[in-house]
């Protein structure tokens, strides 16, 4: 392995190519189209997800939830790790023929870590973000709609629908929110907070008032904003991740909207019960030389934070933050901006070290996934600290229909914290 310095300024730790899986591949000339990567892992278990938006038969939304014709979600299985996976199999099907069913996608994703229980949150309708509107306070028929499903069998069937109005309703009365999803990926289990039979969930909530952030006691049944309803954590931010803290703080990042970089908040509690606290003032990482800043695109990512060790055997925590660096110039579509997926990584020390948000705006490395066209990428921790890491490449620019729009292939990739690293941190098993 070797350090070297590239172009945009900041230190990359290249490794040796790790081997990489395309478990799902976009072919235009087939009519088949592939979107928002989603990953479940636990054990030697890893459950991927992705959008099939092969049925979008004219863009206009360009190709998401509320275009012309119908998405729905997939599930592929490993259960040696990676290795080798089930065939792709729907899990939850939108039927393109109007109202709530039309489209299904963005999945946001958690698997209950001591029942198996398994929880899906749609972005789902006819209506996009860009076309979603209250016309009358309560009336939510022309709104990008909210799903709910649940699996009991590890991901192989599921159950659910709409929950639009519960989601909206929450913000009833307290703004102007007109437009909200929840933010695809994993949803983050809390390790620390339990009342009743499950620990724990949190979300991001994009909406036009913002970054949100929700958290659920029953496992998705009812959610309540965290920090109040008033609350916005992050006014500028977009599509967001959450991340629990080792001392039950919960970070939460975000893409910047319009801008490069990613905002990051901290909500401390007040009280050991976890119910009242308070956020801070969101702070942006927005440096190209040791912030999380890209160039040119405005893309979302996944957040983790593991606890390891350094090379000397002392304990600390290191933070990935995947995102697509991007290509310098003014390109003119997505495709061209977004690229060169990366994990940026930050070792902390100590508990203040990781306490405020502005302690999280500098000090961070890049380790290079993809030189390709790539945009979006979750990722999880499986049963033995490695990192399962899924994400979007080899994209393509085509017309649709009427409209222009990209699409990729969704790639699975087996890493652990010393390649990312460069060698210089080890995972650790939290006690």
């Amino acid at each position: 392995m070797k350090t070297i310095l590239t172009t945009f300024g900041m230190v990359v730790v290249a490794t040796a190519a790790c081997a990489q899986t395309t478990l799902w591949k976009t072919d235009t000339a087939s009519h088949k189209y592939y979107r928002i990567p989603a990953i479940v892992a636990y054990d030697n278990h890893v459950i991927a997800f992705s959008d099939n938006r092969s049925g979008v038969t004219d863009a206009t939304s360009w190709g998401d939830v509320g275009s012309v014709g119908n998405i729905s979600i997939e599930v592929r299985h490993s259960n040696d790790g990676g290795q080798t996976w089930t065939a792709p199999r729907c899990a939850v099907m939108g039927f393109g023929s109007g109202n709530f069913d039309q489209s299904h996608g963005d999945a946001a994703v958690v698997r209950d870590r001591e029942t198996g229980c398994m929880l899906i949150m749609t972005g789902s309708g006819e209506v996009g973000y860009g076309r979603s509107r209250v016309d009358v306070p309560g009336d939510y028929s022309k709104v990008l709609k909210v799903g709910r499903y649940y699996s009991l069998d590890d991901g192989y069937t599921w159950n659910g629908g709409d929950v639009t109005s519960q989601i909206y309703d929450l913000y009833r009365g307290h703004g102007n929110i007109f437009r909200l999803f929840f933010t695809s990926g994993r949803i983050c289990q809390s390790r620390l907070v339990k009342h009743g039979t499950y620990y724990r969930l949190y979300s991001a909530v994009v909406t036009n008032e913002g970054s949100l952030v929700v958290y659920s006691d029953d496992f998705g049944h009812t959610w309540v904003p965290l920090g109040g309803a008033a609350a916005r954590p992050a006014p500028q931010g977009d599509e967001a991740k959450i991340e629990e803290l080792p001392d039950g703080r919960v970070l939460l990042s975000c893409r910047r909207s319009g801008q490069d970089g990613r905002w990051f908040n901290i909500f401390t509690y007040a009280d050991r019960q976890c119910q009242d606290g308070s956020w801070a003032e969101p702070v942006a990482s927005e440096k190209h030389d040791g912030g999380t800043a890209t160039i040119n695109n405005n893309c979302n990512g996944e957040i983790l934070f593991i606890p390891a060790l350094d090379a000397d055997g002392r304990k600390v925590y290191v933070a990935l933050q995947s995102v697509p660096r991007g290509t310098p110039g003014n390109h003119p579509t997505n495709l061209e901006r977004r690229s060169h997926v990366s994990i940026y990584w930050k070792a902390f020390d100590t508990a203040d070290s990781w306490a405020t948000p502005d302690r999280w705006a500098e000090g961070w490395q890049r380790h290079e996934i993809t030189d390709g066209y790539s945009a979006y990428s979750s990722m999880a921790l499986d049963g033995n600290g490695d990192i399962c890491f899924i994400y979007e490449d080899h994209g393509v620019h085509f017309r649709l229909g009427s409209q222009p729009t990209e699409m990729y292939d969704i790639l699975y990739r087996h890493l652990s914290l010393q390649d990312i690293t460069g060698g210089r941190y080890q995972y650790r098993a939290a006690k």
